[in-house]
């Protein structure tokens, strides 16, 4: 509990407010929970407003639409936490646009895990999120996970953050035929129907980036030749960090190519990301001792 305790304050102090700061609004808080017929609740649940209260305040200085963040000391914590609340409830509503245009035309690939958690598993988040009292919880496993996941998040962050991958993984998969993405999944695993619990979206730009390098046509996601000794060849004499550099240049000119009239940095960033991840599976296949 000690720990916890140091842990709040700590945070609350990266914003330049100090527990006695932070307390008068966690009361408020606390009034509205019980609709004021008590300013005392379990522990447990103190805990849960405390948790409410920072990260609102977070929010507060680390995100909002405009992209003009306040200065910290600028605003009382009360202000603060105020602020924080309506990105929150922003970001929220940001989100519920995010998952109306992954539903549009969803197309699951026949992956059960994939269907349950976005067309079964999101919707509960919009429906249960409590975003005045517990906003740090986003409720939900996400059992599905999205390729890159990042650093760690709660909360409405977590649901933001995870929709917009997975509409960017479905701007990138829908390039593809249905058939050929799912003869990449039944390579992956024959069962994969049921079975498969991975992101669809990483075997599939795995694949794609295998056939750029072996000359193979993408768009059919079939590699020809001998994988092997084509992918020795590519990485002959390479580090793992030149491997890694090479790796990522391909996925982005892969994916800068699917990109609209507009360039797209976090479309492309996105995937650059798996160039490391990627070029040791390449290596590993290439038989490479690097």
């Amino acid at each position: 509990m000690a720990e916890d305790r140091e842990s709040r304050e700590n945070e609350g102090s990266m914003y330049g407010y100090g527990l006695e700061e932070i307390l008068p609004v966690v009361i408020y808080l606390t009034n509205k929970y019980t609709s004021g017929e008590s300013s005392s609740v379990p522990y447990e649940k103190a805990e849960m407003l405390m948790e409410a209260v920072l990260y609102c305040i977070r929010e507060c200085f680390t995100w909002n639409t405009a992209g003009v963040l306040p200065a910290v000391n600028s605003l009382s914590a009360r202000q603060a936490y105020d602020k924080g609340y309506e990105y929150v409830t922003e970001k929220v509503k940001m989100a519920r646009g995010l998952y109306d245009g992954l539903i549009t035309d969803f197309e699951d690939y026949g992956c059960l895990n994939y269907r349950k958690t976005v067309l079964e598993g999101l919707p509960a988040f919009f429906l249960k999120y409590d975003i005045r009292f517990c906003p740090q919880d986003h409720i939900l496993t996400l059992d599905y996970p999205d390729m890159v996941r990042g650093e760690a998040q709660c909360g409405a962050d977590r649901i933001y953050s995870y929709l917009s991958h997975l509409c960017m993984e479905k701007r990138f998969l829908e390039q593809f035929d249905r058939q050929a993405v799912c003869r990449v999944l039944a390579g992956v695993q024959p069962d994969y129907r049921e079975l498969y619990l991975d992101n669809i979206c990483e075997a599939v730009l795995f694949q794609a980036v295998k056939c750029v390098i072996t000359d193979s046509p993408v768009w059919k996601l079939e590699t020809s030749g001998d994988e092997k000794e084509l992918l020795g060849i590519y990485f002959d004499g390479d580090t793992r960090e030149q491997a890694a550099r090479k790796t990522a240049a391909l996925i982005e000119m892969l994916v800068g190519a699917m990109e609209n009239a507009v360039p797209d940095p976090d479309f492309r960033n996105y995937f650059g990301q798996m160039g490391k991840a990627f070029s040791a599976r390449y290596l590993l296949q290439a038989g490479s001792r690097e």
